[in-house]
C-alpha cells in the first residue's frame, strides 16, 4: 500500500510525503505505482524549476519515498505557483484513493515549521 502525508500550514498544502509501493501489480507492470510516482515527481519538478522555489526534497525509489517541503517564507507569486501544483496533486491523489482505496492511503496533516 501507498501511505501519502499532505503536509497543511495555515489553510494552505506545504508539501507532502509519500511511502510504499501499491502492491496493485507486480514490480515493472504496476500502472498504479507509476501513476503515484509520475504526479508526484511532476509536482516536485515543477516546485522547484517552474516556480523556481527552494525546496526540500529527499528520495529513495528503491523504497518508493518521496518527501517535498517549501519554505515558510515565500513571495505572494511563488507561493500562488506553488498552491496551484499541490492542489493538483491533492485532487489528483484524492481520486486515484476513490478508485483504489485499497492501495492507496491518503491524510493531511497539519505542519509544524
Amino acid at each position: 500500500m501507498t501511505n501519502i502525508k499532505f503536509f497543511r500550514y495555515d489553510n494552505r498544502l506545504v508539501g507532502f510525503e509519500c511511502l510504499g509501493h501499491t502492491g496493485y501489480e507486480e514490480s515493472g507492470k504496476d500502472v498504479l505505482c507509476a501513476s503515484i510516482s509520475t504526479i508526484t515527481q511532476s509536482i516536485a519538478l515543477g516546485l522547484r524549476d517552474v516556480c523556481n522555489i527552494d525546496t526540500l526534497i529527499s528520495r529513495d525509489d528503491e523504497m518508493g519515498y518521496i518527501k517535498v517541503e517549501i519554505p515558510k517564507d515565500l513571495s505572494s507569486d511563488k507561493l500562488s505557483g506553488a498552491s496551484v501544483l499541490l492542489d493538483t496533486l491533492f485532487v489528483t491523489i484524492k481520486d486515484l484513493v476513490e478508485g483504489y482505496p485499497k492501495y492507496i492511503k491518503m491524510e493531511v496533516i497539519e505542519y509544524v515549521y
